[in-house]
């Protein structure tokens, strides 16, 4: 019996998430979100895309993959032609989300057309269109850009409540100035269109928070609309050949398409060991249906993801499985 479980890394503090919240069409999409991967249904198309607007970053935070594998992949920004076809594409096979971030790497805000993007996106009919940001570059003119492109929502990665915590961690960002471009931001938002974007404030899962979550959670819950925090994937401890019936989710929900065009299984697939092609030439939909990502589904299904090279030793599948390892102890 395979053990699978959706958004297992993700934990809310306050009542509601702002996932919990939006129309029909919003709520169909979720549900598929958690259905498919229990019942192993592969749609037609994916229902979100990580696309990577850049693979660089600002910041050199310790726990995030870019303190540990900078220089080992092509860096650059994603060119706003290759994300028309990507988006065209995905209009046509009426993909629900998309987020302008891979799985662990990279800053959306240093893009200079982020809200061009955002903008084509919405006028394409995408539902849902949101980034995770570390908000040092979220800036009064960059704020409302966005607010006025029609984002839908966001999430902003800040440690905990206290300046020598978050600095110790967010190494070359200022708590003062984020948290007031936090504010700034929000109450941007609520005067240009109080419905959206939605605002979440997520800390990653660090020893001198977990103790104090309820702090941390009312320091923000009057400030954004939702506080939460992330597990900690510790890149400098990625154990491989670990064996279990764990099965990841995401190969039935999402795919990510790097920013100069390669597409990858997933948001933590940055190697080059699946030729699933570029969408300079290969439409997603064939490579969603390829053979190559039957046989990886087929790996997860059956309880042998170690065996998929790139799965064999992702942070995400370590995170998970020693959590379950610890649960059998």
């Amino acid at each position: 019996m395979v053990v699978i479980e959706i958004n297992p890394n993700f934990h809310t503090l306050t009542k509601g998430s702002i996932l919990e919240r939006g129309g029909p069409v919003f709520k169909e999409y979720r549900r598929k979100w958690n259905e498919w991967p229990k019942n192993f249904v592969i749609g037609e198309f994916p229902l979100h895309l990580d696309i990577e607007a850049a693979s660089i970053c600002n910041l050199r935070c310790p726990f995030c993959a870019t303190s540990h594998k900078e220089g080992d992949f092509p860096q650059g920004f994603m060119d706003f032609e290759i994300f028309k076809r990507i988006i065209d594409e995905c209009a046509e096979h009426g993909l629900y989300a998309i987020k302008f971030n891979s799985g662990a790497r990279g800053e959306p805000l240093l893009h200079t057309t982020l809200d061009k993007m955002v903008a084509y996106a919405k006028k394409k009919g995408i539902l849902d269109v949101y980034f995770n940001t570390n908000a040092t570059l979220l800036t009064k003119d960059i704020g409302r850009r966005l607010i006025e492109a029609g984002l839908d929502r966001v999430s902003i990665s800040f440690e905990g409540f206290e300046p020598e915590v978050y600095e110790k961690y967010r190494v070359g960002a200022s708590f003062e100035k984020v948290a007031d471009n936090v504010k700034e931001f929000v109450r941007l938002r609520d005067k240009i269109n109080p419905e959206k974007p939605l605002v979440r404030i997520q800390s990653v899962a660090i020893p001198e928070i977990m103790p104090r979550l309820k702090e941390y959670r009312e320091f923000w819950e009057n400030i954004v609309d939702e506080v939460a925090y992330i597990d900690f994937k510790d890149y400098s401890y990625l154990k491989e050949d670990l064996i279990s019936d764990w099965t990841c989710p995401y190969l039935w929900q999402r795919m990510m398409i790097t920013w100069n065009g390669k597409i990858s299984i997933c948001g933590f697939d940055y190697s080059n060991n699946h030729d699933l092609g570029n969408v300079k030439n290969t439409s997603l939909r064939s490579a969603w249906k390829s053979d190559i990502m039957e046989e990886i589904r087929s790996k997860h299904k059956a309880g042998k993801s170690h065996e998929v090279e790139v799965c064999n030793g992702c942070a995400f599948r370590t995170t998970e499985m020693l959590k379950i390892q610890d649960v059998a102890l």
